[in-house]
């Protein structure tokens, strides 16, 4: 063969590779997609937009969202899954602390996730219960408007529009309860305003699952509401939203199961010994959590995967 030819098969060989790489890398991974680590490498677009539309007093980065993904996925109907921080309704984003840590670990599983902001209190819920209730009920709002985004455009985003999730931690746990748990109603009732006319329906978005980390439920009679299954991940050592509070106005994952039991809900319930909020030894929401924690978040995220791959039958997904 002559030296000049060399060169030409060498380029042809790496372009081949390359083009050739995503495909084996989809069709290589182990075990069952869904619930076994399909990819290794995510990707992560930053500050994507699910509602432009101005709105009185409020940042455009308000309804921002972090996309995650893998570019070797070769599936075009995924399950979603909108991921939402916790910060009390006054701190935090979509960036901060374990978030983005179990974004990624449930979207290496073939999800795709979408971290998303939503507005945050002006008035002091970090103190007063009347304020972080009603920042509640404003941040559904968002919620809201981003599930409609993400059906709208679910074609472009490659997800199955009937497969949505939610998942949040702390506050974003709270959001992920109260969306499937209460109705805008009830809601309303609560924090005695008008309900006239207000949606009576449980479940408006139609989401397939709700899972709460270390977040609450402010009534643990809607629980009874729910129809769909849910997941609670807790530290048994959690002042923030202790796991066992059960006098209100927080009710902790240990109502939430008693209440899902006697409600025929299915729950899947992990208590982490010994750690408190966020699943940290010692909870800082300045400087983290640290390794410990970020292996207790790999874990919960396989106990996850685990549980939505049995509940929503997604081994039965082409």
């Amino acid at each position: 063969m002559s030296k000049q030819c060399m060169p030409i098969r060498f380029i042809v060989t790496i372009i081949l590779s390359a083009v050739s790489l995503p495909y084996l890398q989809a069709q290589t991974a182990s075990g069952n997609r869904y619930k076994d680590i399909q990819f290794e490498k995510i990707q992560r677009t930053r500050n994507l937009s699910y509602y432009n539309q101005e709105t009185e007093g409020l940042k455009k980065r308000v309804h921002q969202f972090d996309w995650y993904y893998s570019a070797a996925d070769t599936q075009s109907r995924r399950p979603l899954i909108i991921a939402m921080h916790g910060g009390g309704f006054k701190l935090g984003n979509k960036s901060s602390d374990s978030t983005p840590f179990w974004a990624k670990e449930l979207a290496k599983r073939g999800y795709a996730v979408a971290s998303i902001n939503y507005r945050k209190s002006r008035k002091k819920p970090l103190s007063k219960f009347e304020d972080l209730s009603e920042a509640c009920f404003d941040a559904l709002k968002d919620l809201q408007l981003a599930i409609a985004y993400f059906r709208e455009n679910a074609h472009h985003y490659k997800i199955d529009p009937d497969r949505i999730i939610l998942a949040g931690n702390s506050a974003g746990g709270m959001m992920a309860l109260h969306a499937v748990c209460s109705s805008e109603a009830e809601f309303r009732a609560y924090l005695k305003k008008n309900s006239a006319g207000a949606d009576t329906v449980h479940n408006p978005n139609r989401v397939v699952a709700a899972i709460n980390m270390w977040g609450s439920i402010y009534d643990s009679s809607w629980i009874a509401n729910c129809r769909v299954p849910l997941v609670s991940i807790h530290g048994s050592k959690d002042r923030v939203v202790p796991n066992n509070s059960s006098t209100g106005p927080f009710f902790g994952t240990a109502i939430i199961e008693r209440q899902a039991l006697a409600a025929g809900i299915p729950h899947y319930v992990r208590v982490y010994q010994g750690v408190g909020h966020e699943l940290h030894r010692h909870f800082n929401p300045v400087f983290g959590g640290g390794w410990g924690a970020r292996k207790r978040w790999k874990d919960m995220s396989q106990h996850i995967s685990n549980y939505l791959y049995q509940q929503l039958s997604l081994g039965e997904l082409p």
